[in-house]
């Protein structure tokens, strides 16, 4: 998926996009980080010399204290900082308790997306990899965009 922006990448990182019953899996940040209190899915830097799928099964593992399998690239978005972010379908196992880590996550949500779009404190660029979903830009593996979307509805 090519980029479509002339701004320069100074960082990469990786979303990982959870599901369950139709819900994803959301955290809302610690205040010691960035973005402090914002609702997002869980992710973040991409290290040297790591690939996307590694990135992605650390990052998890250190917020939520669980293991999850990388699935399939979904989406690339790149922030107006100059982050490109890669969105990942990801799995953890069904019964899986969810260990938060707290300097970095205050909390988890499972959310629908209607749900999550009206959240005042969700990141804007998941709200954008949202309404790109309900655009049918791209196909979650395991949940359709709802007949009853309304991306305006945050």
């Amino acid at each position: 998926m090519p980029r479509k922006t002339n701004i320069p990448i100074r960082k990469r990182a990786v979303v990982g996009v959870i599901l369950r019953h139709n819900a994803f899996l959301t955290i809302r940040r610690s205040q010691q980080v960035v973005a402090p209190g914002k609702v997002c899915f869980p992710g973040g830097g991409i290290e040297h010399g790591e690939s996307e799928q590694e990135a992605l099964v650390r990052e998890i593992q250190e917020e939520l204290g669980v293991a999850a399998i990388a699935g399939a690239r979904l989406y690339e978005t790149v922030t107006a900082w100059g982050t490109s972010v890669a969105w990942w379908h990801a799995h953890v196992e069904e019964d899986v308790r969810l260990v938060p880590h707290t300097a970095e996550v205050a909390e988890t949500r499972w959310l629908t997306p209607q749900v999550l779009l009206r959240d005042p404190d969700l990141l804007s660029s998941n709200r954008d990899f949202l309404v790109a979903w309900g655009r049918s830009t791209f196909a979650i593996p395991g949940i359709a965009v709802p007949p009853d979307w309304d991306e305006t509805s945050g």
